[in-house]
């Protein structure tokens, strides 16, 4: 006799028995892939881990082609799927948005051959006194475009009213310094020349852009001053010299394999042309002699002077700040000391007379940001000589926190990161 509750033929025992294997492929997946340790403040931890995850994906995937002979570190084909990606994790398609939206006109064109988006609000058509944002996306010089960029650039336009040119300026390592900073220089230029061709006020003119953009819009207010009302200056990295900070020891322990990867100093070689086999020289600064390291030129980047305490969760590094004065390679610093100590490209390093009578300047730096301490230091050394500047800090945000005001991934921190940039955009221009 044979039982009701008995499978016939063993049919279902096989069945259940595919079960434990796909459990394991799930666990491992999710052991693997959402094993990120997450900024412990932000609330919504498992949309940062899938964020993470995706990032993670993308670099295997780059790996995997490049492994496979089918395309290049840093290729056209690389840079689009950066792109898709991007796109997938804020507007959950890895198309964007489209192409129109009632609230902006959205022209793709270019300005002195250089691609750029325009948005323009439309309650705002046909005046001739309108302010504007020219913006320098991130991503290393190495990746991302004025696409991944495009539902951040529409969501700040349409809530601060003001006039958003994205600029899509060339990438490294095909176009390493000064080729990206010249081409973002060249808009700018542009813009305050042919202001009232274009409808904008040139009073109100405002440049920024974050972490390699928020470099070179740091660079570019050096160079223009006054001609320029406002600097906006997102997680920016402001100096090549010290790779050793407090933010970089404690912050490259959290998303370690994606925003915070110590690998991402590749961006910096890319940038600077160096050879990929100094990236170690850089993070133990080892890129640096020790004859600059004990000099009074580094001073401007010494965290002991700069650095508020307060900001340093680790005691250890808190109480620890004082860096190595006797390693580096003399041969190495000699070849690179003539760009990494120009301001136009460590904008931290310029001397108190060239930082004076810089734009209003706003800065935003998150407490797990790997790059933190850099725009902490530039806060403080123009505060020191007077200079008008606003830091905001966000003690639980990540590096690229701002790019998460909406979408599948929306980050509440994310949000109220933006809306300071949008009401800092009304309020100053």
């Amino acid at each position: 006799m044979v039982s009701r509750d008995s499978p016939p033929n063993g049919t279902t025992m096989n069945s259940c028995g595919t079960l434990p294997p796909l459990v394991v492929l799930v666990a491992l997946f999710l052991y693997f892939y959402l094993d990120a340790r997450v900024p412990e403040p932000i609330p919504e931890k498992f949309k940062v881990k899938v964020m993470d995850a995706m990032m993670k994906t993308y670099g295997h995937t780059v790996n995997v082609l490049v492994r496979l002979g089918l395309t290049e570190p840093f290729s056209d084909f690389v840079r689009k799927l950066a792109d898709w990606f991007v796109l997938t994790m804020v507007t959950g398609f890895p198309w964007g948005l489209g192409p129109y939206d009632p609230r902006i006109k959205i022209t793709d064109t270019h300005i002195r051959d250089i691609r750029v988006k325009i948005y323009e609000p439309v309650g705002g058509l046909g005046r001739t006194d309108r302010p504007v944002l020219v913006y320098f996306h991130g991503g290393g010089w190495s990746l991302l475009s004025v696409d991944s960029y495009d539902p951040l650039m529409r969501k700040i336009s349409i809530d601060s009213g003001v006039v958003v040119i994205s600029v899509n300026y060339r990438l490294s390592p095909q176009h390493p310094f000064p080729v990206p900073l010249n081409d973002c220089n060249e808009v700018v230029e542009y813009v305050i020349e042919y202001s009232k061709a274009l409808g904008l006020d040139k009073s109100r003119i405002a440049i920024g852009g974050d972490s390699a953009g928020g470099n070179m819009a740091a660079a570019i207010s050096l160079r223009l001053k006054s001609k320029i009302a406002m600097q906006m200056l997102l997680v920016p990295s402001l100096q090549f010299v010290n790779f050793n900070t407090t933010a970089f020891n404690e912050n490259t322990l959290y998303l370690n394999r994606s925003i915070h990867d110590p690998n991402s100093l590749m961006f910096v070689i890319n940038y600077l042309g160096l050879d990929p086999k100094y990236v170690s020289y850089l993070r133990y600064n080892n890129h640096t002699s020790p004859a600059f390291k004990q000099s009074l030129g580094n001073e401007y980047a010494d965290q002991t002077l700069w650095l508020p305490k307060r900001y340093v969760r680790d005691f250890v590094l808190r109480e620890n700040m004082d860096q190595p004065m006797d390693t580096g390679d003399e041969e190495l610093f000699e070849k690179i000391k003539h760009v990494i100590l120009d301001p136009l490209v460590s904008p931290l390093l310029a001397d108190d007379e060239h930082l004076e009578n810089l734009p209003y300047t706003y800065i935003m730096v998150c407490g797990y940001d790997f790059v933190r301490d850099d725009g902490i230091m530039f806060y403080e050394r123009l505060n020191q000589i007077e200079e008008e500047a606003h830091l905001a800090y966000y003690p639980e945000a990540f590096h690229n926190a701002l790019f998460f005001p909406h979408g599948p991934l929306k980050l509440n921190v994310g949000v109220r990161i933006v809306d300071d940039i949008t009401k800092t955009l009304k309020n100053v221009l």
